[in-house]
């Protein structure tokens, strides 16, 4: 029984090891006013053509109706 929970053991030492590698893999949000929703209608497409094609985008009214972009990103720099 003992040899059972040992061969056990190492495979769940790995896969903790490895979900928790994997959180940490540098890849976060980051955020992008990019201008008035007047001057960019449509907030989704307009941060899709300056950011790239994993960004979206909304017309957010809390920051005076400014286009508000979300994209994936490695550091805190903006690719633009």
């Amino acid at each position: 029984m003992a040899k059972a929970a040992s061969s056990l053991a190492l495979p769940i030492i790995f896969l903790v090891l490895f979900s928790l590698g994997e959180q940490n893999m540098g890849w976060k949000v980051c955020d992008l006013l990019i201008g008035p929703c007047a001057k960019f209608p449509d907030c989704d497409n307009s941060c899709r053509d300056k950011l790239g094609p994993d960004s979206n985008g909304f017309c957010d009214i809390k920051a005076k109706n400014y286009c508000h972009c979300k994209y994936d990103c490695l550091n805190d720099k903006t690719p633009v």
